[in-house]
């Protein structure tokens, strides 16, 4: 097998860019690349996580997953048992990882270099740090637009409610 070195970039809104070079074994599992980014960025990891295959406007393809959240374990591509050398094979080659679906950190990898693997390293490992990462709890979670948390939806709900005449319960001294 191959060494494969990654630049994975984290999308931050900060100004400076942080960035962490990655060797690994070509024959590593996909799971091991995922806790070699927790660990490089110095996440805490415990969170859901997917890798995908992307093209070169960074499109999301085929995901790769830690956990098959869809029942339909058929088309599932697991991490643990996916190795990189099965989905990953050119210089340039470019992947999106997705750490923690509600506050959604968003890595870009790319493959940027394949040697030979080296008998004196110890695989994965951490070749170079650009930047300071930001920590995992400084990203909010992000609420769409979709989601209206607001009273009127529930005024609305009042209206249809055969039961709605009544007053409150909580209105009365007991």
């Amino acid at each position: 097998m191959k060494e494969f070195k990654f630049r994975v970039l984290i999308d931050t809104l900060e100004e400076e860019n942080a960035f962490r070079d990655i060797s690994i074994d070509s024959s590593y599992s996909f799971e091991m690349l995922h806790e070699a980014i927790i660990v490089a960025f110095e996440f805490e990891g415990g969170q859901m996580a997917s890798f995908y295959l992307s093209n070169e406007d960074w499109d999301k393809g085929q995901e790769i997953g830690l956990m098959d959240m869809t029942g339909e374990s058929d088309d599932f591509v697991s991490m643990t048992e996916t190795s990189i050398a099965d989905k990953v094979d050119k210089v340039n080659q470019k992947l999106l990882y997705v750490y923690d679906f509600l506050t959604m950190w968003c890595f870009f990898v790319e493959l940027v270099e394949i040697n030979e693997l080296s008998p004196v390293k110890q695989y994965p490992m951490l070749e170079l740090e650009y930047g300071k990462a930001p920590a995992e709890n400084s990203k909010q979670i992000e609420i769409s637009e979709d989601m209206n948390f607001d009273d009127d939806e529930e005024d609305e709900e009042d209206e249809n409610n055969p039961f709605s005449e009544f007053e409150n319960i909580d209105n009365y001294d007991f």
